[in-house]
């Protein structure tokens, strides 16, 4: 009887089942010897398996199926969102003296540009914090405080949000 051609070479196959037998499983089991391609698999019905299911017995133990899933379980996750603000999480901040502060900036600089809404960058100015801290205290102001209204689009070319106090 002629054996059934299997692809990879005996050390491939030896590892392989070292491998299983490193991890208490058999190498049939994990389809990595010979005797286990050649192995039929009975399916009870054909007619009620898809096209797949009919077709993996015929692609059991070879080596480019194996190697796509190894790709496919070394391939790296998605990269993490890249570092920066982020106001997920956070849970209600009140109402502290920075708050206040960044609040009296808007309204300061609102009246400076005769009621005009004001960029974030004005306000950190006037405020004296850091832009990066005003804009966070800025969007407790508008979503928790609801103190003040953020305005997005009102210029051409778009220049970022404004903030203006809430009438």
């Amino acid at each position: 009887m002629v054996r059934k051609k299997v692809e990879g070479n005996e050390e491939q196959r030896r590892a392989a089942a070292r491998a299983a037998k490193a991890a208490g499983e058999r190498p049939s089991a994990r389809n990595v010897t010979t005797g286990a391609s050649k192995q039929r698999t009975h399916l009870p019905d054909r007619n009620s398996l898809d096209h797949d299911e009919r077709m993996e017995p015929l692609t059991r133990g070879k080596q480019r199926v194996e190697a796509a899933e190894q790709e496919a379980e070394r391939e790296e996750p998605p990269p993490a969102e890249p570092p920066g603000r982020s106001f997920t999480g956070r849970e209600n901040p009140g109402y502290g003296p920075e708050h206040q502060t960044v609040f009296q900036a808007v309204a300061q600089a609102e009246r400076r540009h005769d009621g005009e809404a004001v960029h974030a960058h004005e306000v950190a100015r006037v405020a004296g914090l850091p832009h990066e801290r005003t804009k966070v205290l800025l969007h407790d102001l508008v979503t928790s405080q609801h103190l003040v209204t953020k305005l997005e689009g009102t210029d051409d070319p778009d220049l970022g949000p404004r903030y203006e106090t809430r009438p």
